[in-house]
Order: C-alpha cells, then sequence, then structure tokens
C-alpha cells in the first residue's frame, strides 16, 4: 500500500497577506520545478539573441539593437499574457481556484502571488538572462559605448512593457471568463506600429504616446525609443511614459483585486 505525506505549512500572516506565502511558493514551484524555466529561456534565447545575431551580420549594430528592442516589445508581452492569464483562468476553469480560495488564503494574496513568481520568472527568463547574453554581444560586435548602468537601465524599461502587459493580462483574467481579450490585445500590440494605426494616431491622439508604453521599446513616428537613451546614456525627452506605464500597472493590479475579491465560485 501506498500512502502520499502532504507538508501542511501553518499560515502565519494575517489580514490580507494570508496565505500569501504559501501561494506564492506554489507559484513559483510552477516555474522552477517543472521544465517551465527551461523553455522560457530557450525561447527567449532564440527570439532575441539568436535573431539579434542574424541581424548583426546583416544589417550593423544599430539594426541589431533596434531589433533587440522590437522583438522584446512584440514577443515577451505575447509570452507575459499568455503564461499570466492561464495562471488565473486555468484554476478558475478547473475548480482549483475554488478549491484554493476555501482554504486559510485571502483574494488579494491569491493574486499577488501569481503576480510576484510570474513577474520574477519572467524577469529572469526574457530580461536578466537573453538581456545578459546580448550585452556581451553588443560588446563583442564593437558597441563600447554600452555602459553596464546604462544598459542595465534600458532593460529595465524592457522589463517595465513586460510588466504592463503581466498586470494587465491579471486583470483581464479576472473580468473575463475567456482567452479572447487578452489575446486581442497582445495581437494589437504587434499592429500598433503598422502604418494604418500608427498614422492615425500620430495625427489625432499623440497624446497616447504619453500615456502607453508605446515609446518604451519602439520608434513611434519620429520619437526614437526610450530604452535607447538609456542605454547610451542620453538625456531622456520625457520621462511621462514610464511614470504612466507604472501607474497602469499599480491600477492593473488594484482592479484584478477588487474583481476577485467580488467573485463568486
Amino acid at each position: 500500500m501506498i500512502t502520499n505525506t502532504v507538508s501542511l505549512i501553518p499560515s502565519r500572516e494575517q489580514g490580507w497577506r494570508m496565505g500569501l506565502a504559501n501561494m506564492r511558493a506554489k507559484e513559483n514551484a510552477a516555474w522552477w520545478q517543472t521544465r517551465r524555466w527551461c523553455i522560457q529561456c530557450l525561447v527567449a534565447l532564440f527570439f532575441l539573441n539568436f535573431l539579434m545575431v542574424l541581424n548583426l551580420k546583416s544589417g550593423g549594430i544599430n539594426n541589431a539593437v533596434t531589433s533587440f528592442l522590437m522583438i522584446a516589445a512584440w514577443v515577451a508581452p505575447f509570452v507575459a499574457m499568455v503564461i499570466c492569464q492561464d495562471s488565473i483562468l486555468g484554476e478558475r476553469h478547473s475548480g482549483t481556484a475554488a478549491w484554493v480560495l476555501s482554504k486559510p488564503l485571502r483574494r488579494p494574496a491569491f493574486i499577488l502571488g501569481k503576480l510576484i513568481a510570474n513577474g520574477l520568472g519572467l524577469l529572469a527568463t526574457w530580461a536578466v538572462l537573453p538581456g545578459s547574453i546580448a550585452y556581451l554581444q553588443f560588446r563583442a560586435y564593437g558597441l563600447d559605448q554600452l555602459s553596464i548602468s546604462g544598459y542595465a537601465a534600458g532593460m529595465g524599461l524592457v522589463y517595465l512593457n513586460l510588466l504592463f502587459y503581466l498586470t494587465l493580462a491579471l486583470m483581464l483574467a479576472t473580468l473575463f471568463n475567456g482567452r479572447g481579450p487578452g489575446l486581442g490585445i497582445a495581437l494589437l500590440n504587434f499592429m500598433i506600429w503598422l502604418p494604418f494605426l500608427a498614422e492615425p494616431i500620430m495625427k489625432y491622439a499623440p497624446w497616447l504616446l504619453k500615456v502607453m508604453p508605446w515609446n518604451l521599446l519602439m520608434p513611434f513616428g519620429a520619437n526614437s525609443p526610450l530604452a535607447g537613451y538609456l542605454m547610451l546614456e542620453a538625456p531622456l525627452p520625457t520621462v511621462t511614459p514610464i511614470i504612466a506605464t507604472v501607474l497602469w500597472c499599480v491600477l492593473f493590479v488594484v482592479v484584478a483585486i477588487w474583481r476577485i475579491s467580488w467573485e463568486e465560485f
């Protein structure tokens, strides 16, 4: 007869943090005790580093830097939205969320546990690892003006852009029962720089560039990406999009916590 021993860890947190440590441990295990981290590392290295090598050989160093930031602006948010939505919707559809929330786990801790674990996982696999390798690649191809501090600040905007879509997916997964809205926004993120969308925005609503994260990593109209300024340690023309993106992330998390608090399981 085979018996399974389950170690129960008492939850010592109080108030809204009750169960946060256990929830975070569960979500971290989904990242680091499975093949997820390995798969994400390989995907990130292919899109961000291998494709950049092809651009280094064909278009030169300047084209490679732009390509690195563009791919980070396109692919990483899509991955973040898929992972985060599946993390919540998968549990909602399977009934696991209802079972977990019947334990000593507060609903804010349910959201924050997923945010922290997925945020750290994506930070390691889509920012730190490919960013570090890309820095060595840039230096190897003669981009000597890249300082470590400036480059790290630029990669900070890469992660901030990813965090925007991660928290957005978190909110959408609490507002809707399907993956359609999240995937639609991820697709729009790909299309926003196409002329039929970019030109009307620049003509009729240029203020959107100040309140959305689009210009953090991508050249939009005559505006160069802000991450490029930081990487080259040049003065930023504006910090408004950075502040606005941080505020969006906070708002998305607040709405997600508010919505899950009213969810009936």
